[in-house]
């Protein structure tokens, strides 16, 4: 039943990161900078990543701007139609954010380094495998 594994997997790491030590949760900020880290995205490419309506994407991505963490772009082709990129503060701030999030599921899962990377392993695979499925 790979449809109830899926579903089991995200309901556990929803748990996991809502337990973590620091109170640390995957909240919407840190979504949407690991999805533009790479890429400058449409706000109609965030909401359904994210997930979200169009107005808490604006209220989301106003705030971001404010902290410099995200920055407003404008496509060549249609000045009208604009897109989102990370500045190199939203890049940082990511970064830091992940390495919390795994230092506090390393810690609450109680792993060695050997552990933790065989299961980071398996997780990759696991990932390559559903991405292969799109």
């Amino acid at each position: 039943m790979l449809a109830e594994q899926i579903l089991s997997i995200n309901m556990t790491t929803r748990k996991l990161c809502k337990n973590c030590d620091n109170g640390i949760v995957i909240s919407q900020k840190m979504r949407l900078l690991y999805l533009v880290r790479n890429d400058v995205l449409s706000p109609r490419e965030l909401v359904g990543e994210l997930s979200i309506a169009k107005p808490n994407l604006t209220i989301l991505a106003r705030n971001m701007i404010a902290e410099g963490l995200i920055e407003k772009m404008r496509v060549e082709r249609d000045m009208r139609s604009v897109h989102y990129k990370i500045t190199e503060k939203g890049l940082n701030e990511l970064n830091r954010m992940i390495a919390n999030l795994d230092e506090s599921v390393a810690k609450q899962l109680n792993l060695n380094e050997k552990e933790l990377q065989k299961g980071e392993k398996k997780l990759e695979a696991a990932i390559a495998f559903l991405n292969g499925l799109e």
